[in-house]
């Protein structure tokens, strides 16, 4: 990886990762259930990546199947887009609303100030719900519910 740094922007240049993110990658099971055993290999290293960024004091806050590319020849996955990613101080709540509406923490949805770290957590439990089970754990009738709810 390297950058390439002009007047008007910066380019992030990566190795390339080919197949498919992990949205595409659910779809190709029987009822888009990946089996456990591979489930726990692929999410094992979602939170290595998840904890290197934490421990560096970073979050992501947009931890979702379409920003986890994955190599099915190997299964090894890589974390893509921290458009809304921070740099945080070990205590400092944040308040701004981000993030994918199927994913997002409660205290995000009620508007109230939050830890990044946590809310990554809650993104990520999502997420391994969603692997295992081929669904989410709240249908959409109820996000929008919780959305005219809080806001």
């Amino acid at each position: 990886m390297f950058l390439l740094i002009s007047l008007l922007k910066i380019n992030l240049v990566m190795e390339f990762i080919s197949n498919t993110s992990m949205h595409g990658y659910i779809k190709t099971f029987e009822n888009r259930k990946i089996p456990e055993k591979e489930v726990r290999y692929i999410f094992k290293q979602i939170v290595e990546g998840i904890h290197y960024l934490h421990s560096n004091n970073y979050v992501h806050r947009d931890i979702k199947l379409e920003n986890i590319l994955i190599d099915k020849k190997n299964k090894m996955i890589k974390i893509i887009d921290f458009g809304f990613s921070v740099s945080v101080q070990a205590d400092k709540k944040l308040c701004m609303f981000c993030g994918t509406p199927s994913y997002m923490a409660p205290e995000i949805v009620s508007k109230q100030e939050y830890n990044g770290k946590c809310v990554d957590i809650w993104a990520m439990g999502i997420l391994l719900f969603t692997m295992l089970c081929g669904k989410f754990p709240f249908k959409g009738s109820f996000i929008i519910f919780i959305f005219l709810f809080f806001l």
